[in-house]
């Protein structure tokens, strides 16, 4: 075979190259990568509010419970001290809030990470952390640590980390699937489980802490 025949054969094989390389590229820059900025920006999000009260069980409400996590979460980052840090929140109080507001507000705030804090219901117990249908590494390494420290502390059934929604694996919470940094959504415990509502009053504290150790952990601060 000839050098002209041998040239003519390698170039599509060189061009399917070029082209699995610029692929490659795109994903890592994008979605599998995670660069820690100099100033690192952590948004919280206390699941629904004002006229939503998101589940209720015997008068409880979770917009509530929510709430008072992430105020929790918030103080255990401060306590940290670290200047390059700031955290913010879609609300602090109760308010009513459309879910694109939520992530127009860390998208539009350059945030480093987003997570949501919600209570689960329906029947079950226990503890599950959610990302996107495409569980890309840095939401799940995300999720991973917070659910890990979370499950370290205690819950009454640890059910993972988990993508997608309930309903749709192929489908995304929408705070998850529509901000630009890695995100996830917390479910703590089964508003309609007394037994997880114990144990959530009685850990608050700690799971507030080992939640803010999780978002730390992902930054390389702790």
């Amino acid at each position: 075979m000839n050098k002209k025949k041998l040239l003519l054969l390698a170039l599509p094989v060189a061009a399917v190259l070029v082209a699995l390389a610029v692929v490659l590229v795109l994903r890592n820059s994008s979605g599998d990568r995670f660069v820690i900025p100099d100033h690192i920006v952590i948004c919280l999000d206390a699941g629904h509010g004002g006229e939503d009260p998101g589940a209720v069980f015997e008068g409880r409400q979770e917009k509530n419970d929510n709430l008072n996590m992430v105020l929790a979460v918030r103080d255990a980052l401060e306590r940290e001290g670290h200047e390059n840090l700031t955290v913010i929140l879609t609300r602090d109080q109760d308010i009513p809030l459309e879910l694109e507001t939520r992530t127009d507000f860390a998208n539009k705030n350059d945030a480093t990470l987003f997570i949501s804090i919600h209570r689960n219901s329906g029947g079950g117990q226990g503890v599950e952390t959610w990302v996107s249908a495409d569980g890309l590494r840095p939401e799940t390494d995300l999720a991973t640590y917070i659910q890990n420290n979370l499950k370290d502390v205690g819950v009454n059934k640890d059910r993972g980390v988990r993508k997608g929604t309930a309903s749709n694996p192929h489908a995304s919470y929408y705070v998850v699937g529509n901000t630009k940094m890695p995100a996830c959504l917390v479910e703590l415990g089964f508003i309609d489980s007394r037994q997880d509502n114990a144990l959530l009053d009685e850990q608050a504290d700690a799971y507030a802490q080992v939640i803010a150790d999780g978002i730390l952990q992902m930054v390389e601060l702790k």
